[in-house]
């Protein structure tokens, strides 16, 4: 809203999120009343193909006569599911955040219209800086585990931690939330964090103002994910001057690289998803190489001049890219 804001439209809300997610009131935002716009109007609906539907219904065919329907969607694998075709019949456009996530769409429909429009996460205000600890090379990490515990990867980066840390006294904070959609998820790991006291947990839903609280300021904010559609806590890092390490793979290899981040290298396997967030046997993703991801941990930690020139460029970069909301 505010990236269109600064486009001179005129710009309104409707916000339905109540209808299908728990966690609604978790951003707090202030908009005018949109619902009573009849008439011809662009309206962007912020939600994946298979409840757009749901949308419609809940808009009404009355609200939506004469409009032009945008729909925002995101995916994480190379393909979208077959099941998404239904969605490019109710909107005039699709947009999505990353040209990984338009690949995927254009398999379904090689002709649909389809504009890539990276989330502004420029325009949302800073976060108070917080000082990183001088003592404690610390890493932070967050993820959803509602989202996908496997394709989030946490057991990976606790690996990679550990042997980059070996013998020093680092520090991993990592937060999960969303543990209540798939408790076995959760257990693995707790169970991996075991008793380690160089290890932090937070499990919980936090606001966006507890968020940035959570957060402070790492030394690093690290995600060896499997895939991502965006990225967005990697683009927010970036965005902060948190150096950034992530796996070189999907999304956000289009706005990460060497110069202004730390990508990991990979290899592409099958899809093995026990959650079946993503039930896909003959799809792929990027299986981190845990080695490499310790040693880029270890040299952010042993040259700290070039882990700055790091967070500069990639600062400067998120600056430059997430701007705007180029629809």
């Amino acid at each position: 809203m505010r990236g269109f804001e600064a486009q001179g439209r005129e710009v309104y809300g409707i916000d339905l999120s109540r209808n299908f997610f728990e966690m609604h009131d978790a951003v707090s935002w202030s908009y005018r009343d949109g619902s009573g716009v009849m008439g011809p109007a662009d309206v962007l609906i912020n939600i994946n193909a298979p409840y757009l539907k749901y949308v419609f219904h809940l808009l009404g065919a009355r609200f939506l006569r004469r409009k032009f329907v945008t729909a925002y969607w995101a995916w994480e694998l190379p393909r979208a599911p077959d099941a998404w075709r239904e969605g490019f019949a109710r909107a005039h456009r699709v947009a999505v955040p990353s040209r990984f996530v338009a690949d995927a769409l254009r398999q379904l429909d090689a002709d649909a219209d389809i504009v890539v429009a990276m989330h502004p996460v420029a325009l949302e205000e800073k976060p108070p800086t917080v000082a990183a600890s001088a003592d404690r090379f610390t890493v932070a990490s967050s993820f959803n585990i509602a989202s996908g515990f496997e394709r989030k990867n946490p057991l990976a980066l606790i690996e990679a931690f550990r042997i980059a840390s070996k013998g020093r006294d680092w520090r991993l904070r990592l937060h999960a939330s969303g543990a209540e959609h798939y408790p076995e998820g959760a257990q693995r790991l707790l169970q991996a964090v075991g008793g380690d006291p160089s290890i932090e947990l937070n499990l919980g839903a936090l606001d966006r103002a507890a968020y940035w609280r959570w957060l402070g300021r790492p030394h690093l904010f690290a995600s060896l994910h499997r895939a991502e559609g965006f990225g967005l806590g990697l683009a927010e890092a970036m965005h902060l001057g948190i150096p950034v390490l992530a796996t070189n793979w999907s999304a956000n290899a289009e706005y990460m690289n060497e110069q202004n981040s730390l990508p990991v290298r990979f290899r592409l396997v099958p899809v093995v998803d026990p959650q079946r967030k993503y039930d896909q046997s003959e799809e792929f993703w990027a299986e981190p190489e845990t080695e490499h991801a310790a040693s880029l941990m270890r040299r952010a930690c042993d040259e700290p001049a070039w882990l700055a020139r790091i967070a500069a460029a990639g600062a400067r970069d998120a600056a430059r890219m997430f701007t705007q909301f180029a629809l």
